[in-house]
């Protein structure tokens, strides 16, 4: 955790200095939409890490680990170097669980994670092609954990479908866009909900 906070904390910093002495062209197009993919990486640290603390707890073991990608849709609206506006990101993950005692996977757990993240962003640099800006969002992560058995062990201790919700946000202090008045790509490198990685299309209008 603190090598992450170190990281970010550099990233803020570079982030700052590239404000300094920069041109700003702006757009004609008040309006963006973006479509996005992110790595997860830090979403499916978080299921582990609580996951693994219950198994310590019960002597319970988990197998068969999977984590998808986040999958993003934004909108923007553009106040000159400002944009306001709101993230959506979609998750899945799923495991076996052998409880205490058994050999074999008792249940198949699964879980759905949607993101709802309002939106602030700040546009260091655009002139041409290039555009730099960082973002910053802050929301709400509704979780639905569901539970399947797979066999009468596991029918017994199986738990009804259940729907959680936690704080989630995403700081992506360096961002890159690529393209025209209407369409291009981007890469943004931060620390959240979403990962350290999303690259996507922007389109305006």
């Amino acid at each position: 955790m603190k090598i992450q906070l170190i990281a970010l904390s550099l990233c803020m910093l570079a982030s700052t200095n590239l404000v300094k002495g920069q041109g700003f062209t702006p757009s004609e197009n008040k309006h963006e939409i973006r479509l996005s993919v992110s790595d997860g990486l830090t979403q499916g640290t978080v299921d582990i890490l609580g996951m693994g603390l219950v198994d310590a707890v019960t002597g319970s073991k988990r197998t068969d680990e999977n984590y998808s990608l986040v999958y993003g849709f934004g909108y923007r609206y553009s106040l000159g170097r400002f944009k306001v506006g709101t993230d959506l990101g979609f998750s899945t993950s799923s495991s076996k669980l052998a409880l205490a005692g058994e050999q074999t996977p008792s249940l198949k757990e699964s879980n759905v994670n949607f993101l709802v993240l309002p939106a602030a962003e700040f546009v260091y640099y655009k002139r041409g092609l290039f555009e730099l800006y960082g973002t910053a969002a802050a929301g709400v992560n509704l979780s639905r954990h569901k539970e399947t058995a797979l066999t009468e062990t596991g029918k017994k201790a199986a738990k009804k479908a259940d729907l959680s919700t936690s704080f989630a946000y995403q700081v992506n202090p360096i961002a890159l866009r690529v393209g025209n008045d209407r369409i291009g790509g981007f890469v943004e490198a931060g620390l959240g909900n979403k990962g350290f990685l999303t690259a996507g299309v922007s389109l305006k209008f």
